[in-house]
């Protein structure tokens, strides 16, 4: 079972994630390919020394397929508390205005940068259910067809999230190189909380490779 994050510049991450099928959806490969995501992401929340989890692809562990988590309660400030399942999710509507705000990766390291994306989305998926959804527990769950709209800050973990799907990186995103900036570990509490993000000093080059 994979547990760790692929490597940054790891040439799966830009590999497009396949559709699972509706009669793979409680497949022992689909449970196995959720299973190690809710570990993983479960195990990062409860570690408040590291950057707070909000959303997670299957590809970044190495997993092809398109399943994503994530928290709806997040606020990009350090709350969570609602983490979601959606399997082979798209987005069908986005608002023309957009806005601004970091985004970090699990998959790019201590790189992270302010991307700029639309403000509203509406979303459809199958949101996976279960009787007892959290790392150790998968044994009842269904699959229900759904279409959410949100804005702010979920709407933008989950075009963070669908982008890896699609094999792109939050950083593709950025032509200004004064928005690639380097957070080292212990600064992630400062770079979030107190939006220091906007006029962080230390900047990555562009082009990322």
């Amino acid at each position: 079972m994979q547990t760790k994050f692929l490597k940054p510049n790891n040439p799966l991450l830009k590999k497009i994630a396949e559709e699972i099928s509706p009669n793979q959806i409680n497949s022992p490969d689909t449970r196995n390919a959720v299973k190690p995501m809710l570990k993983v992401a479960y195990g990062e929340q409860k570690d408040s020394s590291k950057p707070i989890m909000v959303g997670l692809a299957a590809p970044q562990l190495g997993i092809p397929k398109r399943i994503i988590l994530v928290d709806t309660k997040a606020d990009g400030e350090g709350k969570v508390g609602d983490l979601k399942i959606y399997i082979n999710p798209k987005i069908v509507w986005q608002s023309k205005r957009k806005g601004e705000w970091y985004e970090g990766c699990y998959s790019t390291g201590r790189v992270c940068g302010i991307v700029s994306r639309p403000i509203s989305i509406k979303i459809q998926a199958l949101n996976l259910h279960s009787r007892s959804v959290n790392s150790n527990s998968l044994l009842e769950w269904k699959a229900k067809l759904v279409e959410e709209k949100w804005s702010g800050y979920i709407a933008r973990i989950f075009q963070h999230e669908i982008d890896h799907l699609d094999g792109k990186l939050f950083y593709d995103h950025i032509k200004n190189p004064d928005h690639l900036h380097w957070v080292e570990d212990n600064e992630f509490p400062l770079y979030r909380n107190r939006k220091a993000w906007r006029n962080w000093p230390k900047k990555y080059p562009l082009p990322l490779a």
